[in-house]
């Protein structure tokens, strides 16, 4: 009996050593920094959200960007929603879990949430890109340029990833795009898309509305494959969201008529 009781001690004591070795191995699914100002989230191996929170009139918000590792270094989809500092926190924390340097960002529309940040990657060499009319937008709001090329070269392979960035259409903003990972079939709506947890359009000061579902509907129909979504405010799910976006523009229509 007691030879017996030992061998299952002995099987436990392993058993648990094992357990706690892996639990240690596991690799995070969240990573936030010391102020959880800014938490990145797994969706995916190689695709992380981040997320940053800011105040907007005397309101905190959350903001999604994606970080995408290729084997030629991290793709950045937009910046951290706050100042240059903020960036250079996320590029930090890019940095020490991914042992990876940014390459390339994406800016995807010239609002601050999505590109407050410009300057730190700029002054860290990263090559950042958008559509022209988004460069010209984000001059006049008092930041630096990025480089106009996504008109021109939408699809982008970078590594062994291909990234796609679509514009739309006017929305959100009239110079909202998307960007689409096919290898994951998931898309970033940014701005433009809604998330379940949307009441209203939120802010609409350089939105078009009446253009807006059928610049969706053109999303929708442009990726039939579509698994998961990622809007710029609020939690990600999947084609619904796209959906639920044209619902609240008919539903915004219907309430100004």
């Amino acid at each position: 009996m007691f030879s017996l009781l030992l061998t299952l001690s002995v099987f436990m004591t392993s058993f648990n050593d094992q357990m706690i070795a892996q639990s240690k191995k596991s690799p995070p699914t969240q990573i936030t920094n010391p102020d959880k100002t800014i938490v990145l989230t797994k969706l995916d191996d190689k695709v992380w959200a981040h997320t940053s929170y800011n105040d907007w009139n005397g309101t905190t918000y959350d903001h999604n960007g994606l970080i995408v590792a290729t084997s030629k270094g991290i793709v950045l989809i937009d910046t951290a929603w706050g100042n240059d500092q903020k960036t250079e926190e996320l590029l930090k924390m890019i940095k020490k879990h991914f042992k990876k340097k940014v390459v390339l960002a994406l800016i995807t529309h010239a609002h601050d949430d999505s590109i407050s940040g410009i300057r730190a990657l700029l002054n860290q060499g990263i090559d950042v890109r958008s559509t022209l009319l988004t460069a010209k937008l984000a001059k006049e709001y008092g930041y630096p340029s990025p480089s106009p090329t996504l008109d021109v070269k939408p699809v982008i392979k970078v590594g062994n990833t291909v990234i796609e960035a679509f514009y739309p259409g006017e929305g959100h903003s009239s110079d909202n795009i998307t960007v689409w990972l096919p290898q994951y079939n998931l898309l970033f709506g940014g701005c433009f898309i809604k998330s379940l947890d949307a009441k209203d359009l939120g802010n609409l000061s350089d939105a078009n509305v009446e253009q807006w579902d059928e610049s969706v509907k053109k999303v929708i129909e442009k990726y039939p494959d579509v698994k998961t979504v990622v809007p710029g405010h609020g939690n990600w799910g999947d084609e619904s969201l796209l959906f639920h976006t044209i619902d609240l523009i008919k539903q915004h229509t219907h309430n100004k008529s």
